[in-house]
């Protein structure tokens, strides 16, 4: 982990918050930010603090710890990971049905603490992962118009091209062939049965390729859907015309006219003026 873990000790007798505390205070993964006397302290600390975690007894006066952990399950703001550290074996069942992360039995040895807070870091370092691919996919693809699968193929199959024109292209295979095609050139994409038409300057290309594949190789905001087998190149996007039907026509430079279905008519208008602004 590249940051430390917050945490908060709930439990009414102080004498097992300051145990676990100091059972925490060597694990330098961990930052104990505050130890609450009750659940209700606890509601207060976890909106002061945003804890990672929060260690909760389960037998407390007034709030106990399984109708604190029901009331964070309710909230739709991020919310502390819950461990419950308990002498109570019979609420286990309750514990997890409130999708608690781990359940602690009292007296709990120092290596069943140490694989619970192995298991919280892993945790903690999976979602980071998760959550840096996703803040890189939306920035690589407001830079340059692909995602990273997009941009990967490209490096896959590059042959010694410059950053500066990976940036601008995608990579897609004819028959035998792997063409790399400049993002600009394509005016728009159509499903054909198992294969997909990609119109460009140039003409069409015929791809063995899925619209989803497309679809998570470019920025939606640059090549957004406009019916179940089509998307364009915004950029491309002269006008939409309305249909008989109630559905429109996107015209492009190309001269191409592609249906633009109702459910996405309106998306199409909003990245539109969002481009244009």
């Amino acid at each position: 982990m590249s940051r430390q873990l917050t945490a908060i000790i709930v439990d009414d007798e102080s004498l097992a918050r300051e145990g676990l505390m100091l059972r925490l205070k060597d694990d330098t993964r961990f930052e104990v930010v505050a130890q609450c006397p009750s659940a209700q302290h606890a509601l207060l600390a976890i909106e002061e603090f945003h804890p990672d975690i929060a260690f909760v007894d389960i037998e407390m006066p007034g709030l106990s710890g399984l109708e604190l952990a029901e009331q964070l399950s309710k909230n739709t703001a991020p919310v502390p990971k819950v461990v419950f550290v308990t002498a109570f074996r019979e609420f286990a069942i309750s514990a997890f049905e409130f999708q608690a992360f781990d359940y602690l039995l009292k007296p709990f040895s120092d290596d069943r603490l140490a694989s619970c807070l192995s298991k919280l870091v892993d945790s903690f370092f999976d979602s980071d992962v998760v959550l840096q691919h996703q803040k890189l996919d939306e920035l690589l693809s407001r830079k340059t118009g692909n995602s990273i699968d997009g941009f990967i193929r490209n490096l896959e199959v590059s042959g010694g091209g410059s950053m500066s024109e990976l940036q601008q292209t995608v990579s897609m295979k004819s028959g035998s062939e792997w063409l790399r095609v400049k993002l600009d050139d394509i005016s728009w994409i159509e499903a054909a049965g198992d294969y997909m038409c990609v119109h460009t300057l140039d003409g069409t290309h015929i791809i063995r390729k899925t619209l989803k594949q497309f679809e998570q190789e470019l920025d939606p905001n640059l090549f957004p859907r406009v019916n179940r087998s089509a998307m364009i190149n915004l950029s491309k996007l002269q006008k939409l015309t309305p249909n008989s039907n109630g559905e429109y026509l996107a015209q492009l430079t190309s001269g191409d006219s592609v249906k633009v279905s109702r459910k996405y008519k309106f998306k199409l208008e909003e990245l539109r003026k969002d481009n244009q602004s």
